[in-house]
């Protein structure tokens, strides 16, 4: 019998196991005990295929073959009490199953059944919890309320569990905003977040273009990712760009008889789409774009798979962080611009004057071999020493030019998967002189994951690095190392805590960086030899930044240079 001590050490399951898995398992083997039964179980219902599938169960029939068990929701003769129950939302109880036209035998040993339905806060039916014996006329008035009971505290856990997903959605996103570097990225990591954890069928977001006066799409977790910045909405046409125009959100079944609906750039076909939501991304007053979800219609007509208010709820939200992160971006690129610009008023100076002292010096060098070209004897020694001042003059204006050439495509990638350990040698290798009196010693951690750079791009951050400090010592030891970046070294970095990071080490016995220089060197045209243009540190600085990573210099001031490179792992 079910009494108020089982009803109070359930309500505390309930409230006390934060994973829904084992509260479900604890209230399936609860619906087993208090009504004797040989078998429990908990069906879940699947929306999209229109099955109810055994998720949960305890007993002695019950196994693993069970779980992989799908029941078509129905009242058809032979689809079973459980179908019909999800069918009717009406709870269940036979004492003999065996002359029972709805009955479905799954174990072979049922008599007696009660099947209840469990909905969700919209009244859908989210479960079924089913009870079997192998008696018959097991079960009584008092075993049904049990069992209506125990499904009330399982509609409990599946609203909390589908509550905290949604949730968990919303802060990845929010960790997506601060991650993400441009909006097309930005846009990538909610759609997937859309996917995986909101479990939308497709979702597609549309942003406005200026320049074409359209809503342009921009991403899709559905065919139409293909056409990715090839189709779009004029304001107000068809719903999606009534969304656009008006500001306005819209929920809908059937679209297509809305008189707005156009089916034009559909995730679904036309005839396959049961349920339609679209939210507007609204910055400062003004809609930027919006976010489109599109659900399947089933073949089956008792399961409801339109949106909800929640749901309009819920994309409304990823609407704002959206909104937000797209403006933080364009704000940030937007001052990059700025300062980019103001770069390149600097560098053009920089090297104008740079390049104008060696254009005049080989000037010198020409006049000087016109006068000796003048001359009725020519000196072989004083020609060889202008063309060897010539061709000094020439290497430093091609490195000046070079220079010029890494600082301006710094930031432009083209990224695929690789092995760090196996660019960081062969990077080293490149530079570093086979004699000297500087050793050589690598650290290169094992079983690190693969990084997606521009490999051209990080050999050459890599290889200035070393440079670098092959140019402040003579002797001693040049270490090189790779591993696992630190929660200290993620935290001294700056960068989002929600990432995983590799970490490139290159550290010297030289003189070290006061702590005063430590953030100049990394500005271009900062340095303190007389050699190049001082943008070698800033290049490297570019490099790293545009894969989302860092770069920061961490010795101590007269016990050598540690400079570190962190760059997130692949996902």
């Amino acid at each position: 019998m079910f009494s108020a001590a089982d009803m109070a050490r359930l309500t505390g399951i309930v409230a006390a196991e934060t994973d829904a898995d084992k509260a479900l398992d604890q209230l399936s083997l609860a619906a087993l005990d208090v009504t004797s039964s040989r078998n429990a179980m908990i069906a879940l219902m699947n929306e999209e295929r229109g099955t109810l599938e055994l998720a949960h169960g305890h007993g002695a029939d019950w196994d693993d073959e069970a779980t992989r068990e799908r029941i078509r929701v129905g009242t058809q003769k032979g689809e079973g009490i459980v179908a019909y129950v999800a069918a009717t939302a009406s709870s269940y109880l036979s004492g003999d199953v065996k002359s029972d036209p709805r009955y479905r035998d799954l174990f072979g040993t049922s008599v007696s059944e009660i099947a209840v339905p469990i909905r969700d806060r919209h009244g859908r039916i989210a479960a079924v919890l089913n009870v079997e014996s192998d008696q018959r006329d097991q079960y009584g008035q008092e075993d049904l309320v049990a069992c209506e009971t125990i499904a009330g505290l399982v509609a409990i856990v599946l609203d909390h569990e589908r509550l905290v997903r949604r949730e968990e959605a919303l802060v990845q996103i929010g960790q997506a905003l601060g991650v993400a570097i441009t909006g097309e990225e930005l846009i990538e990591r909610v759609l997937r977040v859309a996917g995986e954890v909101l479990r939308f069928q497709s979702c597609s977001i549309f942003l406005l273009d200026p320049e074409k006066g359209l809503f342009v799409l921009r991403g899709s977790i559905s065919d139409l990712k293909e056409r990715v910045g090839e189709v779009g909405y004029a304001p107000g046409e068809g719903i999606t760009g009534w969304v656009c125009e008006t500001g306005q959100s819209v929920r809908l079944g059937r679209p297509q008889s809305d008189p707005r609906w156009r089916g034009r750039y559909l995730e679904l076909p036309n005839e396959e789409i049961a349920a339609f939501l679209a939210v507007p991304i609204d910055y400062r007053g003004r809609t930027i774009g919006v976010i489109r979800v599109l659900r399947r219609v089933t073949d089956n007509p008792y399961v409801d798979n339109t949106f909800t208010e929640e749901d309009e709820r819920l994309l409304a939200s990823i609407a704002k962080q959206v909104a937000t992160g797209l403006e933080n971006i364009r704000s940030v690129q937007k001052a990059i611009r700025i300062e980019q610009m103001a770069a390149w008023g600097e560098l053009s100076a920089k090297s104008s004057h740079m390049i104008g002292n060696r254009v005049f010096a080989l000037k010198g060098d020409v006049n000087e071999l016109g006068h000796l070209l003048a001359e009725a004897d020519l000196s072989r020694e004083q020609l060889a020493e202008i063309q060897k001042s010539l061709a000094l003059g020439l290497t430093r204006v091609e490195e000046i030019l070079q220079d010029f050439r890494d600082f301006v495509t710094a930031t432009q990638l083209a990224l695929e998967p690789a092995d760090l350990n196996a660019i960081v040698r062969q990077s080293v290798d490149e530079v570093f002189p086979r004699r000297g009196p500087v050793r050589l010693e690598y650290e290169l951690g094992e079983g690190l994951p693969p990084v997606k750079v521009d490999q051209r791009k990080i050999r050459r951050a890599i290889s200035e690095l070393v440079e670098n400090s092959l140019g402040f010592f003579e002797t001693g030891r040049l270490r090189v190392a790779t591993s696992r970046a630190s929660d200290e070294q993620v935290r001294r970095s700056g960068l989002p805590a929600s990432k995983n990071y590799l970490v490139i080490e290159v550290e010297d016995e030289g003189p070290g960086v006061d702590v005063e220089r430590k953030e100049l060197i990394f500005r271009p045209f900062y340095s303190s030899r007389v050699k190049g243009m001082g943008l070698g540190l800033s290049i490297v600085k570019g490099i790293v930044d545009a894969h989302g990573g860092t770069v920061y210099e961490d010795g101590r001031e007269g016990q050598g240079a540690r400079f570190l490179i962190l760059l997130p792992a692949a996902a």
